[in-house]
């Protein structure tokens, strides 16, 4: 599923109604921390982990703190819904999913890449909300290493109106 797809239903409204805005990923500066991620494959791959954004006001747009625990299966699956950890200053959404294997052709163990998705009402406006997305190369570490932490630079910023 596309993910301006998932971003208009989960508005709840029509492009014929709602402005559509995009702000360049790179002229923000938030940073998400992702701990105590943990994933490997047997008959699917499975992850598991809790991902945090510090909030800032004087962004533009604001950014709001967040936690969530965030766990699904499946190379290129869909999202699936992260579990909210704490209560923020305003509504939120997290959700996340393993992209499609970039498996190697050489047979050498291939690396999971995680995107994760958070959804906002605009700490201002109640009728405006924020879609800020991003994704990290991690390893299939369950069994073999331990639990890992890094961070996740969201890279696509929607909004509507």
């Amino acid at each position: 599923m596309r993910v301006t797809s998932i971003l208009a239903t989960l508005a709840g409204a029509s492009t014929a109604s709602a402005r559509m805005m995009r702000i360049a990923a790179d002229s923000l500066e938030w940073d998400w921390s992702v701990t105590d991620w943990s994933a490997g494959c047997a008959e699917t791959c499975t992850y598991d982990f809790n991902v945090t954004g510090m909030g800032n006001s004087t962004d533009k747009p604001p950014s709001p703190s967040f936690k969530a625990h965030c766990s699904g299966e499946g190379e290129g699956a869909d999202y699936s819904r992260c579990i909210a950890l704490e209560k923020a200053e305003t509504d939120y959404r997290v959700v996340a999913k393993l992209l499609p294997s970039n498996n190697s052709t050489n047979g050498t163990s291939h690396r999971p890449q995680i995107q994760v998705s958070l959804r906002y009402t605009d700490l201002a406006s109640d009728t405006t909300w924020w879609n800020f997305t991003g994704k990290a190369e991690a390893s299939y570490n369950q069994f073999v290493a331990p639990l890992m932490n890094f961070t996740i630079t969201p890279d696509t910023v929607y909004g509507v109106a």
